[in-house]
């Protein structure tokens, strides 16, 4: 950050203008403004880019799957909320590539507000190529108390019962 407000600086441009050239999407209004707090979330230590990686391709050696170009993002909304909220843990397929699933997934529901699990996942799921509806804040409210009750990590096998894979 220091250095990118230096550049900044010396091209004669504020940092805030240099942040916003770097927010690369087709979302507008509210759906834009829950997409670059959701960057900002990703990008967090210990957050989402910690496995994911910042490119969102994962880190398949190590057992984490990519966010890029699969269903498991870009498809059914509340599936991917309750991963988020409560986490995931067990054998999962994504691209057509099989992973363990021996490290579980952090759940955020105590890390992250319902409009925070929102911004990160409009980022996801409009970011590594990915293009699909914004997640609101209200989608994400109505979930987490569906689910309040739901103790442990959810398995990618009884996520796909509920909300199976959309061809």
């Amino acid at each position: 950050p220091a250095y990118e407000a230096a550049v900044a600086h010396i091209s004669g441009l504020s940092v805030k203008e240099k942040k916003e050239e770097d927010i690369k999407s087709s979302l507008t209004g509210s759906d834009r403004e829950l997409f670059i707090l959701g960057k900002e979330i990703y990008a967090r230590e210990g957050f989402c880019s910690t496995c994911h990686q910042p490119d969102g391709q994962g880190l398949s050696a190590s057992g984490f799957p990519p966010l890029a170009d699969t269903p498991w993002v870009t498809g059914n909304e509340e599936r991917l909320i309750k991963i988020v909220l409560k986490g995931v843990m067990g054998p999962i397929t994504v691209k057509g590539k099989d992973y363990p699933g021996q490290v579980p997934m952090t759940p955020f529901e105590g890390m992250l507000d319902d409009s925070q699990v929102a911004a990160v996942l409009t980022f996801v799921r409009n970011s590594f190529g990915n293009q699909a509806s914004a997640i609101s804040p209200d989608l994400v409210k109505k979930v987490r108390e569906e689910i309040k009750d739901h103790t442990g990590f959810y398995q990618p096998a009884d996520l796909l019962k509920a909300h199976p894979m959309e061809k």
